[in-house]
């Protein structure tokens, strides 16, 4: 193994570990709330709404810790933030475990919104690596990363899953496990991740900033709302498709997991392939999101019907194979709009919407009690194809430089 990649290989692990959480939580969380024990002791009225803020304080927390990790990875350095991350990523784990084994499930709350706040460890790991490798080099760190980041989409819910069968308590004693050993390695760790160079900043109104610089764009203002919406739609279809897996189709929670696993594979699928290969048949990104856009919001509307646990599988692989040339493609046309010194808070928009969607997508929980499931999953696919109203206007305004706040 060459000396710099077997340098990088905490990082990597770091990267990893921050994917691999997300996925491994939510069919988690999903078959719990579905155990009669928790139904037992909070009634439906509250596991409800307690089920509804498991699902919506991870977003909630990484959408306002994604600019508190960055102001402190410019404060105190990448390797310090890091560790801190890992640090807080295992400290959350430990309290969400903590309302596992006791049914406490404030405690499970605390973790969640914990692990919001440390889930900028993937994006701060990414940087890292791109700046320790050469400059010729960065092209095969990228896809390094991206490696990377496939594998932890697939193995996350897939190994949730399988531990599962060993109580709920598996899954975050695993996890707890990999986040100690990604501190040690990163302690450990030779390799230069960037030295303190600013003051530290925090305040709540730094998460909002980037809508700020968004709003200001015509162009950009028009393509956010399209990411948004699509987003959104998305997320209401991602979370309460496995509530209908496992509340009308009876999956146990070991298959809840692997049936996530597939909704992973069809991302890496169309990362690796459905991407490239739409855009080459429409002919430009713009053209391939208006497509794939509408197509991910038929899907997803498709899914709704009663059609049977079988061919959910299928659909739901399709579904996040559509998702990622809109997912790119967006981005892409927001980067391409903003102005050279503007990358940074344009490519922040993604990250801002899919944690305000997820959020948002949460808190609807509450609704099934008088919203049927296919109705609510139906939503999110007219929603998705909603989206693709903002994105024709924007594609409709001349290019202007990004105006900056």
């Amino acid at each position: 193994m060459p000396r710099l990649l077997a340098r990088m290989m905490p990082l990597f692990a770091a990267t990893f570990i921050d994917l691999f959480s997300f996925g491994l939580m939510y069919p988690v969380i999903v078959a719990l709330f579905q155990q009669p024990a928790v139904r037992a002791i909070y009634g439906d009225g509250s596991s409800s709404f307690t089920f509804s803020l498991a699902l919506a304080l991870f977003p909630l927390g990484m959408f306002f810790g994604a600019s508190l990790l960055g102001d402190i990875s410019d404060a105190f350095g990448r390797r310090r933030t890091l560790l801190i991350c890992m640090a807080g990523l295992a400290a959350s784990y430990a309290l969400m475990l903590l309302g596992v084994v006791t049914l406490h499930l404030g405690w499970l709350l605390a973790g969640r919104l914990l692990s919001g706040l440390m889930a900028g460890t993937g994006p701060i790991a990414q940087a890292a690596m791109i700046e320790a490798d050469a400059a010729d080099g960065r092209g095969g760190a990228l896809a390094k990363i991206v490696l990377v980041n496939c594998l932890a989409l697939v193995s996350g819910p897939a190994v949730g899953g399988l531990l599962m069968h060993f109580g709920f308590a598996a899954p975050l004693v695993f996890t707890i496990g990999l986040c100690a050993m990604a501190f040690v390695w990163l302690a450990a760790a030779r390799i230069e991740t960037g030295e303190a160079h600013g003051r530290l900043r925090i305040g709540p109104h730094r998460a909002f900033e980037v809508f700020v610089h968004a709003w200001r764009h015509p162009v950009i203002r028009g393509l956010a709302c399209a990411f948004f919406l699509f987003q959104f739609g998305f997320a209401i279809w991602y979370v309460y498709v496995m509530v209908r897996m496992a509340r009308v189709y009876g999956l146990p929670p070991t298959t809840l997991g692997l049936f996530s696993a597939v909704i992973g594979a069809g991302f890496v699928f169309g990362s690796t392939l459905g991407y490239r290969w739409l855009v080459r048949a429409a002919g430009s990104d713009a053209v391939a999101v208006a497509i794939a856009i509408v197509g991910c919001g038929a899907l997803i509307a498709l899914s709704a019907l009663p059609l049977g646990g079988g061919l959910q599988w299928p659909l739901a692989f399709a579904i996040a194979v559509a998702n990622v040339p809109v997912f790119v493609g967006i981005l892409a046309l927001i980067s391409a709009a903003a102005a050279s010194g503007e990358q940074g808070w344009a490519m922040g928009i993604g990250g801002a919407m899919t944690a305000l969607s997820f959020m948002l997508s949460g808190l609807l929980a509450p609704v099934l009690t008088v919203v049927p499931l296919p109705l609510l999953i139906v939503a999110g696919g007219v929603v998705v194809i909603a989206g693709a109203l903002p994105l024709r206007s924007a594609l409709r305004v001349p290019p202007v430089p990004a105006v900056a706040v």
